[in-house]
């Protein structure tokens, strides 16, 4: 069986810095690999790739962060507490996993938080601050 990718990367949602776009390359790949694993039912296999994804997403949210600081973007405050939004979910989902296993209501949780989110995020958050570090030549 194939698997289609439950999020691709798409030109559209480069904001424009490559060790940003590379790192949400990355995130897409991530989360298209949690995907996967919950289709195949692996409990373990899920609770290892979201610790990985934890682990990523922490270090890309710090990354970004950094990259603002050092442009002076104004926004940074409300950006930080969207990523600390997302971390909490993705250990709530980690908690969920844990607790009662896989299931339907995992699966559309994962799909709203992790392909719904994430694409907001980054064609609507952080293309906001592009700009920014463009301007800085961080």
């Amino acid at each position: 069986m194939v698997l289609v990718p439950a999020i691709v990367w798409k030109d559209e949602y480069s904001v424009g810095v490559k060790v940003i776009d590379d790192q949400h390359k990355e995130l897409f790949r991530r989360v298209n690999k949690l995907f996967d694993d919950v289709s195949r039912g692996n409990v373990t296999t899920v609770l290892e790739t979201l610790d990985f994804l934890n682990s990523y997403v922490i270090y890309h949210f710090s990354a970004e962060e950094q990259l603002m600081a050092k442009a002076n973007y104004p926004e940074l405050e409300s950006h930080k507490n969207e990523h600390e939004w997302f971390k909490s979910e993705i250990l709530s989902i980690r908690e969920q996993v844990e607790k009662n296993g896989l299931g339907v209501s995992l699966t559309l949780r994962l799909n709203k938080l992790l392909v719904s989110w994430l694409i907001n995020h980054v064609t609507k958050t952080d293309v906001k601050f592009a700009p920014y570090l463009k301007e800085e030549a961080v």
